[in-house]
Parts: C-alpha cells; structure tokens; sequence
C-alpha cells in the first residue's frame, strides 16, 4: 500500500524521463565548455593531427603514409569539419565533441541493456564526468573513437544476444563498427574478446552457429572487406602499421617502467599533480568502486557480460604497460567495473529490506552522497586542473584563438604576412587556405623576405629579428610570457 503511494507521485512516476533529459542537458553543456572554453587551446598532438586531417586525400585511400591510415576514420571526420569551419577550435575539435556526445548516449544505452535503469543512470553519471572522459572529448586527435567505438560494439553484440527486431540490421552495424575499429592500435582486443566469448560462453556458441542469419553474415562480411581493403593494402606495403595496431611498435619502451608508472598514475592519491595527465587518473571513491567491481567480475563467472570484459582485462593490461599513451582503451572497461559496483551496492541494501519501501528508498541517501560527491569532485579537478594549474596551462598553445581573434578585427583588404618559426609554417599554410577574414594571409619564417603585405604579424620567437617596433602586442591572458604575436603596419612607399 506505502509502495502504490509513493508510485503515484508525479516525481517519481517521471523519474527516469527527467534523469535522462537532465543529463542530455548537463552532457551538452559539459562538452561545449570543455571544447571551447577549458582549456580553450591546442595541444602539440592535436595541431598534428589536424595537420595530417587537413593534408588528407580521400582520392588516395590506397596509398596513404602509416600516420594517415591509422586513426583514418577519424582523420576524415576532421578533415571533413576542418573544410567547412577552417583550422579553428571548431573546425579541430568538433568531431571529438559530437562523438564525446554520441559515445554519452551509447554508454547510457548500453547500460540500460547490461544493468537495471538506476545502475545505468547512476554510472553514466559517474563516467562523463571524469577527467577521462572530459579530456578525451573535448582533444581534437582520436582518443575519443576508443571510447564510441568500444561501446557503439559491444551495443551492436547486446542488441543481437537480445533477438531484437532490428538484430539483422545490428548484425551488418557490428561488421562496420568492427572494420572501423580495426584502424586504431589495440582496439582489435575488444574484438577478440567478444570472438573468445562467442566461442567459449555455451549460450554465445549456440547464437553464433546455430541461430545466426548466414545471408546476413555473407553480407557483413562483404562491407567489413571493403571497409578494411586501404588498411589492408596499407600494411602491405608497410607492415610496421600492423605492429603499430597490435600495439608493439618499435616505439614502445620498457614493460617494467611504464607499468609502475601506470600504478602511480592510478594509485597518487596523496601526492594528486597535474600536467599533460592529471594524476591520479581516478579519484578515490572511484578507484574503490573499480575494486569492488572487480571483486564482483571474477566472482560471477558464469555471465557472457563477465566473460567478455574478463577476456577484454586480460588482453588489455599488458599491451597497456607496453603503450602507456593509449589510456583511453580502457575506459569502457573501467565503466563497466563501476557500473557491477553499483549495481552490487544497490542489490544489497535491497536484499537487506526486500518489503520495506522506506528503508529501501531512504538507506540509498548513502549512496547518493557518494555519487554526488564522485560526480562534483571529478568536475572541481578538471576545471581547477585546467584553468588555474600553470603545469596543464602551459602544456596547452593559445596562438590560433589570438591570431583569429585579431584577424575579425582587420579590413577585409587587408593582406598579412604571418613570420613563424620553420617547425609552424606548415600549420599556418594550411591555416591561411582556410581562413576568410583578410584578403590574403602569406606565412614565411624569413622576416626579410620581400612583401607587399599591409601588416606582418610575428610569433614571440622571430620578434628579434624585425628591425621595427611593433604597433600592437597580441596576449593571452596569462600573468608571464603574455606576449605571443606581433603585429607591424608597413608603410607603402
């Protein structure tokens, strides 16, 4: 009877409707701000991926160089946002966000699929508001595709497991996401712990041979060869890229030392720094909900779920230590770590009143404060760690903001003769193509060189070599080393 009451509240009847639409909402605005406003710059990585992007010819896909064909879904995206919106934080980041968007949605979708509605809401709250994530999508280079990629996958294998009326469609959706997977190092062990599952787990066995449509799988297969044929052809003629996505480059360095440098990145919690990582990559709340995950992965064996994620560990954990910069391939993992965890701690309090709706609804406030608390205290160490940390501000270039912002100001007559240092002309070239806000913007690294351009703008670095005081000092708005481009009117004779 208290239990038919309380169902008939309008807040509660609602619950769900208004969790999900307030976290679209919050998910949004977390984006948007993590693209454009924190940190508000680029990093090396990303100038060089949106480098390699814009430089892209989908006319060649049979013949490109090793740093184009890996990562090439997501160079065509870039190279796709970069043509309509130039080299700009928009055009650099874009594809991350709206995948970082996508990859929000798809979590929260895939635990709805794995886990009760509270779980699912109460995790992916959790998991877009780590520093992981954020970072992860809110960078223009690749790192986001681990994440939408991993669970846009393990969705795809849900949906079929589950004989929807769409599973055919899902079906030829895995083989595309699978080849698309294929052309990022490490993300092949998702695969193979999803192929280990399917032959191993005796109900996975029996869907996979018994059950599955073979028309639909001939066809699958057609689309995973024909999306795979330039990565074929690539390590063909190169076999270091297949080293590279298996994760033994040539590059790696010693096991040893990268896998206690992982452990400290996880386990700093009296010692918190910030940098290009911000350290410890989880806080502590988390990392004891991530333990707790575990203890509740190996004691329930029995599960396609657990088997899939026991064999996705196993393979990850060491090609990780081997290759500490792709942290990100293991986000899904460590969110489905966290989601067992809760769903432990919500199965458990409800096992201690299975007929008690007060005691089941109030002894939760617990967790909620734990959930509050992980959900603030993750957002509190980005935004302080990215905004007011000197060590992460300085790791990030804030030129292309500056110099586009100064550009609006110009008559559109105006031309311009950009003078950078000789390791940034290629990034200005292609920022000059794509830029509309002067008449013409010529970049060199020779102050000397003979121009006819009305104004002359200069990196820091090459303000020593103009025999001229400038007329206007562009800044940004850092207390030391402000001063970033120089700017000369040049008298015509």
């Amino acid at each position: 009877m208290v239990r038919a009451r309380i169902q008939k509240i309008a807040i509660y009847r609602f619950r769900y409707l208004l969790a999900y639409g307030a976290f679209a909402i919050a998910l949004a605005t977390m984006l948007l701000v993590a693209g454009f406003y924190l940190p508000g710059g680029l990093l090396s990585t990303e100038v060089r991926s949106a480098l390699i992007s814009d430089n892209l010819n989908p006319a060649h896909l049979f013949s490109l160089q090793p740093d184009e064909l890996i990562y090439l879904p997501y160079r065509l995206l870039q190279a796709g946002s970069i043509s309509l919106f130039g080299i700009s934080l928009v055009g650099i980041k874009l594809p991350s966000i709206v995948l970082g968007f996508a990859s929000a949605l798809g979590i929260l979708y895939l635990l709805n699929l794995w886990y009760h509605r509270n779980v699912a809401i109460i995790t992916a709250m959790i998991a877009v508001t780590t520093n992981q994530f954020l970072l992860a999508s809110q960078a223009g280079q690749a790192g986001v595709v681990y994440i939408f990629l991993t669970t846009m996958i393990l969705v795809a294998a849900s949906m079929v497991a589950r004989k929807s009326a769409y599973a055919h469609l899902w079906v030829l959706a895995g083989f595309v996401l699978a080849a698309i997977s294929l052309y990022m190092p490490l993300n092949i062990y998702v695969l193979v712990a999803l192929l280990l599952t399917a032959i191993i787990h005796p109900h996975a066995r029996h869907m996979l041979l018994r059950q599955a449509s073979r028309p639909i799988i001939l066809f699958g297969s057609l689309l995973f060869i024909a999306i795979l044929s330039p990565l074929v052809i690539g390590i063909i003629n190169d076999p270091s890229v297949l080293r590279t996505l298996l994760g033994f480059s040539e590059k790696i360095t010693n096991f040893a030392g990268n896998a206690a440098s992982l452990v400290q990145n996880y386990t700093s919690f009296a010692n918190p720094t910030t940098g290009a990582v911000i350290v410890p990559v989880y806080g502590l709340g988390m990392a004891l909900l991530i333990l707790l995950g575990l203890y509740r992965l190996f004691s329930a064996k029995y599960t396609a779920k657990s088997y899939i994620l026991s064999f996705w560990i196993v393979l990850l954990v060491p090609l990780v230590c081997l290759n500490p910069g792709f942290v990100s391939v293991t986000f899904i993992p460590v969110v489905l770590l966290i989601a067992l965890a809760i769903d432990y701690l919500i199965r458990s309090w409800y096992r201690l009143f299975p007929r008690n709706p007060y005691a089941r609804i109030f002894g939760l406030l617990p967790l909620a404060v734990l959930v509050v608390g992980l959900v603030v205290s993750s957002i509190d160490r980005y935004v302080y760690g990215l905004h007011y940390d000197r060590a992460v501000y300085s790791t990030y270039s804030y030129d292309l903001p500056i110099l586009r912002s100064k550009l609006k100001t110009l008559d559109k007559n105006d031309t311009v003769q950009l003078i950078v240092a000789p390791t940034n002309v290629a990034f200005y070239k292609s920022f000059a193509n794509h830029q509309r806000y002067v008449k013409q913007v010529n970049v060199t690294s020779d102050p000397t060189q003979a121009t006819d351009a009305t104004i002359s703008i200069a990196e820091r670095s090459e303000k020593e070599r103009i025999e001229k005081l400038p007329d206007d000092i562009l800044v940004t708005r850092t207390v030391n080393d402000a001063d970033h481009f120089y700017l000369y009117k040049n008298v015509r004779s």
